[in-house]
């Protein structure tokens, strides 16, 4: 599988507040693969998000990716968005009162795979980069991945 693409829309965010590293969260999403040879499954995720004080945000995801016959793809995702700048103080992203703004904001990484599906296999052996957008101000998340398999050297 050279890639995919989904859509997602997140289902909650549940605040874990400010530890030493910067303002946590849990952000929950779902939707679907809408490119690639998973078209139509389903994505059911959640990031361990946490926005550092210098304004970057630290993706840190697990994943599932379920098809037709209970075909299921397990996915890590490790990556970075790039805030807007100024960063408001943490403190004030952590008020209940705070309101994320609508903006697309740009999100890259890497993503590792791990199935059981006999015809899929090669995705236990590969590397993904992967970009794309999030707005969590209207809760969407829009990504494309490619395996880095066949990117070439130069």
């Amino acid at each position: 599988m050279d890639g995919y693409a989904f859509e997602a829309t997140m289902t909650r965010v549940l605040p874990i507040g400010l530890v030493p590293e910067g303002l946590r969260l849990d952000a929950y999403y779902q939707g679907r693969i809408t490119e690639g040879p998973l078209t139509g499954d389903t994505v059911d995720g959640v990031d361990y998000f946490l926005l550092r004080r210098d304004g970057v945000g630290v993706v840190d995801v697990r994943q599932v990716f379920s098809g037709e016959s209970g075909r299921t793809v397990a996915t890590e995702v490790h990556g970075y968005v790039a805030a807007p700048s100024p960063v408001p103080p943490l403190e004030a992203v952590a008020d209940p009162a705070f309101a994320w703004p609508d903006a697309e904001l740009p999100v890259h990484g890497s993503v590792v795979l791990r199935t059981a599906v006999p015809e899929l296999q090669a995705l236990n052996s590969t590397v993904y980069g992967f970009t794309g957008t999030v707005n969590a101000g209207r809760g969407e998340l829009r990504v494309r991945a490619h395996s880095l398999a066949r990117v070439p050297v130069a």
